[in-house]
């Protein structure tokens, strides 16, 4: 059973934790959503309608703020969709799958030896990895490390092994 996150829920927990101004990797320049998850919803659900089971606000490798909504999709599977901090508009949507043995994913490296590669470059202690089917088909691992320095989302390639991305976790509400 999931748990629904309704937007009076989300924006009850925004108002509690409101995220605080954020440094970048661009010499310490600022950044704070300028869209709230109340702006972004609506579009995050027109385009994968179903259930809202966790939020995350990150500030990506590229300096961007994104909401990324998990979603219980309406069509049975699962959905990360992205949307702009800056404007609202839905940026990425990737779908998951349950297990590294779906076989839709078809990784050539293995589980172990993607995480290797994520706590090189981010060493910590991984809470939770996801199986995910990137917009272009690509496949990756996403591993959810808590360091020292905060938590971190970090997509490797399941076929190639590199580190496709990997973002700051600034807001996490809901965590399933």
């Amino acid at each position: 059973m999931h748990r629904t996150l309704t937007l009076a829920t989300l924006t009850g927990a925004l108002l509690l934790a409101a995220p605080p101004l954020l440094a970048d990797k661009h010499g310490g320049k600022t950044a704070k959503p300028k869209v709230g998850i109340d702006a972004c919803l609506p579009a995050v659900m027109a385009a994968r309608p179903g259930e809202a089971l966790q939020l995350v606000l990150k500030l990506e490798d590229d300096g961007e703020l994104n909401w990324e909504v998990e979603i219980a999709g309406k069509d049975g599977k699962f959905y990360d969709v992205e949307c702009s901090a800056d404007t609202g508009k839905v940026v990425e949507i990737e779908q998951r799958v349950l297990n590294a043995f779906d076989p839709l994913f078809k990784a050539k490296i293995s589980e172990h030896a993607a995480a290797q590669t994520a706590l090189a470059k981010f060493p910590g202690k991984i809470e939770r990895v996801e199986y995910e089917i990137e917009p272009d088909g690509k496949l990756s691992y996403e591993f959810d490390i808590e360091t020292k320095d905060g938590d971190m989302r970090v997509e490797v390639d399941a076929v190639s092994g590199a580190i496709v991305s990997f973002s700051k976790e600034v807001l996490d509400i809901g965590n399933l």
